[in-house]
């Protein structure tokens, strides 16, 4: 068998929430660093970042995490000054984990242990969602090439032995896209 196409990537991970009457000051600060605000239960994904909203008025901002040796504002740091009293910012990272997969049938072999339809006419490109997959509760981001996932960093040495193994027994006769 294959090794699973399974990439763990370092990712900062920050949670931002308007402050009531903010949403506007929001979307328009973060239209003008580069960043879309989806709505509900989408992404918004270019090259590297991903902002999805997975709860009303709250999105996630992921980035790939800087050298470990920059003295450059985090991307949390940089919300905050650019969004002020706009908004809330939390940086989750620390307490995040994520994978991207890159597998042509993962929504197949993902659907083993996850309770949404991950089937691409339910669940296309530019969806996001949180559900518990392997009894994990993962944030799933659908992209062009690839499926982003990032569940608690408690959690993340089970999950990943999980999707490793999911992978790797993935039965090819569930259904098909």
């Amino acid at each position: 068998m294959s090794e699973p196409d399974i990439d763990t990537p370092r990712f900062v991970v920050v949670q931002i929430a308007a402050w009531r009457d903010g949403s506007t000051a929001l979307r328009d600060r973060l239209r003008d660093a580069g960043w879309e605000l989806p709505p509900f239960g989408a992404a918004w994904c270019d090259a590297d970042r991903v902002a999805c909203s997975v709860r009303p008025t709250r999105w996630l901002l992921i980035s790939p995490a800087p050298p470990s040796v920059t003295t450059d504002p985090t991307l949390a740091e940089r919300c905050e000054t650019l969004l002020g009293e706009a908004a809330a910012v939390t940086d989750l990272s620390a307490a995040r984990r994520t994978w991207r997969i890159s597998d042509p049938d993962a929504s197949r072999w993902l659907a083993a242990g996850c309770r949404l339809d991950l089937h691409p006419k339910a669940f296309p490109v530019g969806h996001a969602a949180v559900t518990l997959i392997a009894q994990v509760p993962v944030m799933v981001v659908r992209r062009a090439t690839d499926w982003l996932l990032i569940a608690p960093s408690s959690m993340a040495e089970h999950f990943d032995a999980w999707l490793r193994s999911a992978k790797m027994s993935a039965r090819t006769d569930i259904w098909t896209a």
